[in-house]
């Protein structure tokens, strides 16, 4: 008998440190992002196989959208806009309709 073993993922939350901070009492992982390595940090994460969501804000988001735009097709980890301390910039909105469009093949989110 083959015995499986599944593996359990976590959840993360990227952004800007001062604005995250507080979603690690709720057992998810934060990572704030500096200017200087923003891309190589996002990355890291993305590819680190440990996370099955990964929350962004917005603002970081926009800033990295190409960089992003090579995770959405992939099941692991799900990626998801949140809005920024500053508001909703209608990033979170434009990615849901990417994916969705992917998976549906049109946009259904006119």
């Amino acid at each position: 008998m083959t015995k499986f073993h599944m593996k359990e993922y976590k959840i993360a939350i990227i952004g800007n440190h001062n604005a995250i901070l507080g979603f690690s009492s709720l057992g998810i992982d934060v990572f704030g992002l500096n200017d200087n390595n923003a891309k190589e940090q996002a990355v890291k994460i993305l590819d680190s196989g440990n996370y099955a969501i990964v929350f962004i804000t917005e603002d970081w988001a926009e800033k990295l959208e190409k960089v992003l735009d090579e995770y959405y097709s992939r099941a692991l980890p799900a990626i998801v806009s949140v809005p920024s301390p500053k508001g909703s910039s209608g990033v979170a909105l434009k990615n849901l309709k990417k994916i969705v469009e992917q998976a549906v093949g049109s946009d259904i989110l006119k």
